[in-house]
């Protein structure tokens, strides 16, 4: 996740009074996405640090037009360092840019049909994507070629069968898979229109999600919302105050160039859940580090496998660099 601390958001022109309160919306969605979790903004402390103070997390900004509709939009750059340390300092978690892939099998279901979103000719994946991408969760696409026709017919997908999305999803290699149908049904209470039942897969569990709301882009935000807040729950790490849990042997091999030695070691130093890197033997192609951890090391690893620039090696009892 590469643009983990841009955000884009509406205003309604560019005069200085817009732009204030789009920076300000800006940076209630970038605490958000960095955090991993919507209730950083029940945080006293942090709401004191928006407004007229908003600004000076600022790195750049620019204009943009949007693609369908035209309206101006304000996207945002803020200063990574000054943003982790807005979290760092008032207790808040950080989650940093390894996150898992997700595959993402919808279904919709409306007066015109039911079929499964294909990302080239619908007019459904621009509301989702824009979804995934204000939580900063990579997102994935099916071909749905005829291997997909054959392995999840649309049938199938609504009606939620686990086996059947499991071997479907396989193909792709995805960390995550959620899948679900989107339904708009007839109500007295146009508040709830639309209906998502559905299913988040992450390393051997499921999570199940149902939602109700007044519109389907509002139904995908509050489902990506439940994704997010989950995984966040598993990878992002709390750096405030004394967490440090230690220090932790690592040897990794594969190491066959002094570019590689340099990649490996600024690799290390760029996760969050990591604190300091200490080379302790160089022999040959095989390196042995120290770290200092911010967290335990299962999680730690966790957040490393989603990157898969490492691969264990258990009978060796060390890392390959990849």
């Amino acid at each position: 996740m590469s643009d983990l601390y841009q955000v884009s958001v509406p205003v309604e022109d560019q005069t200085r009074e817009s732009q204030k309160q789009g920076i300000e919306a800006a940076l209630q969605q970038v605490l958000i996405k960095v955090s991993g979790f919507s209730s950083v903004l029940d945080n006293a402390e942090i709401r004191q640090q928006m407004g007229s103070r908003s600004g000076r997390f600022v790195k750049s900004f620019r204009y943009d037009r949007d693609e369908i509709d035209d309206s101006v939009r304000l996207t945002v750059m803020f200063a990574s360092n000054l943003i982790d340390e807005l979290l760092r300092n008032h207790g808040e978690p950080i989650w940093g840019k390894s996150r898992p892939l997700i595959l993402n099998w919808l279904a919709i279901e409306s007066d015109s049909g039911r079929s499964i979103v294909n990302q080239n000719v619908d007019v459904w994946p621009k509301m989702t994507e824009q979804a995934f991408s204000e939580r900063g969760l990579p997102l994935l696409w099916p071909a749905l070629d005829l291997e997909d026709d054959i392995a999840l017919p649309v049938e199938k997908l609504s009606a939620g069968f686990k086996s059947d999305i499991h071997q479907a999803s396989e193909r792709y290699q995805a960390d995550g898979v959620l899948a679900g149908r989107l339904v708009r049904i007839s109500s007295e209470d146009n508040d709830k229109a639309w209906s998502y039942r559905g299913a988040f897969f992450h390393q051997q569990q499921w999570l199940p999600i149902e939602i109700s709301s007044s519109s389907p882009e509002s139904s995908m935000v509050a489902v990506i919302d439940q994704v997010a807040s989950y995984l966040a729950g598993r990878y992002a790490v709390n750096t405030s105050g004394d967490t440090a849990q230690g220090n932790h042997q690592l040897i990794i091999s594969g190491i066959e160039s002094f570019q590689q030695y340099h990649d490996v070691l600024q690799y290390l130093k760029s996760k969050v859940a990591i604190t300091d890197v200490q080379v302790i033997q160089v022999q040959k192609q095989t390196l042995t580090l120290s770290l200092t951890l911010a967290t335990d090391w299962d999680q730690v690893w966790q957040l490393l496998e989603l990157d898969k620039r490492l691969l264990q090696d258990l009978e060796a009892q060390q890392l390959i660099w990849q």
